[in-house]
């Protein structure tokens, strides 16, 4: 932790002087041609470092064919690496900066600019700093570095990517939790051996499922221990199917560190559990969310209380506190029901 702290200050430290060098010495040594910002190999890129203005950072790093992890600990989101990815790759120059402006441009990028260093094979092959939109919202000022001093170019430009109308800053962004993979539940329909819901409020509605065997399917109430008769088959096979990517949205930050703690003091309304063919176990526990505001009514007039669009779950780690929709996680908390046979009036 010590270490980090201090790489943390030395990236800082660092990149202030170099833009007090590009302020104050634009005849030095630095070659001021340097426009090329692009990596065409994104394949053979192993590493990307990325650190802002505030000591936040970021190391995004591959571990094996479509393996990246961040900060050595988490998985990667994949969505928003390709999109980096794509980028990187992308990235051109639009226009080079008027010679009026330059010195106002490096200014805002020494104040706000992120540092982006790209490694090949291990290999530190390109680096430069993002800096804020243009006035427009259509291109982004970056500034490139010499990988000899690690100076800034004396020049900075507009980057774009060729076909796309936006700026490009906020795909190199910092937060750690930004950059975590999202995935609750990613199962093959084989590889789980049973799936225990349980209804807080209403044990006699818990139950669990187990699959004995190949098209051989129990459910079990499990306040009585009776099992359920009628299985629709069908029915419990596409309900193991849902558990193929099942993502939460985002964690919670739209309310208090102390509504969270207030929130897991409860009892939560749901608990899932699923057990994998290898006896592996994952309990996420699911809580009514707080509403996106206060005095809101239903069409009967009455108050809601909570969020009906989406919820908030404990992930089988303890630790994160995450948002979930009900489109999505709705699917895998039905009702014993769901799985009778339907019969025919």
């Amino acid at each position: 932790m010590k270490r980090n702290r201090v790489a943390i200050i030395l990236v800082i430290i660092l990149g202030a002087v170099s833009f007090w060098f590009v302020i104050n010495n634009h005849n030095g040594t630095i070659k001021e041609t340097l426009r090329d910002f692009a990596v065409a190999d994104t394949a053979s890129i192993t590493k990307i470092f990325l650190a802002n203005k505030n000591g936040n950072t970021v190391t995004l790093e591959r571990k094996g064919p479509g393996r990246w992890t961040v900060n050595g600990k988490y998985s990667v989101r994949m969505d928003a690496l390709k999109t980096l990815l794509v980028t990187i790759k992308k990235v051109d120059v639009k226009e080079p900066i008027g010679k009026n402006a330059v010195d106002n441009v490096i200014k805002r990028l020494a104040a706000k600019a992120i540092r982006c260093e790209i490694y090949q094979n291990d290999k530190l092959t390109k680096a430069y700093y993002v800096g804020t939109e243009t006035q427009d919202a259509s291109g982004t000022y970056m500034i490139l570095m010499d990988l000899k001093t690690m100076l800034p170019s004396a020049k900075p430009f507009v980057t774009y990517i060729p076909g796309f109308d936006g700026y490009l800053t906020t795909r190199y962004f910092t937060e750690e939790k930004g950059w975590r993979d999202r995935t609750v539940f990613n199962y093959n329909p084989n590889e789980i051996k049973s799936v225990k819901l349980e209804i807080i409020g209403k044990p006699e509605n818990n139950y669990e499922l187990t699959v004995k065997g190949n098209n051989d399917y129990q459910i079990k109430m499990t306040a009585t221990n009776k099992l359920v008769s009628d299985i629709d088959t069908l029915a419990v096979k596409q309900y193991l199917s849902y558990f193929q990517q099942i993502n939460f949205e985002s964690f919670e930050v739209s309310i208090t560190q102390l509504q969270i703690d207030s929130t897991l003091k409860c009892q939560p309304i749901n608990i899932l559990t699923v057990t994998d063919a290898k006896g592996a176990v994952s309990k996420t526990k699911f809580y009514s969310r707080w509403p996106r505001r206060h005095g809101l009514f239903d069409e009967t007039g009455k108050e809601i209380v909570y969020d009906t669009d989406r919820l908030d779950a404990l992930l089988d780690n303890g630790k994160d506190f995450v948002m979930c929709q009900y489109y999505v996680f709705g699917k895998i908390l039905p009702p014993v029901e769901y799985f009778l046979k339907k019969r025919r009036k």
